[in-house]
């Protein structure tokens, strides 16, 4: 298991039935979206300026596409883990979440 997937297991051991559903998506979310970026744009650039660089131009770009893409289906794949770990809010008569 990775860092990023321990710090989100803890986040998870942090949560009380305080903590409102809505609250828990936009955090995810977040932090899903920052891990999104790093893992796409270090690659890719990466492998644009070292093909400028080494005059391989477009096998390493190729490469870090590569890369970004396995890096992408990682991190969608760990948050469903995480996300899939939260408890389900139960609906009162009403419909009220309790």
């Amino acid at each position: 298991m990775s860092k990023s997937s321990s710090a989100m297991d803890s986040k998870l051991d942090k949560v009380d039935k305080t903590t409102s559903q809505s609250s828990l998506f936009v955090s995810m979310a977040l932090d899903m979206s920052w891990r999104l970026a790093l893992v796409v744009l270090v690659p890719i650039i990466g492998g644009f300026e070292l093909d400028k660089k080494l005059d391989t131009t477009p096998l390493l770009s190729i490469v870090g596409f590569g890369l970004a893409m396995i890096g992408t289906g990682l991190i969608m794949w760990q948050t469903m883990q995480t996300a899939n770990k939260l408890p389900v809010p139960k609906a009162t008569k009403r419909g009220k979440k309790s």
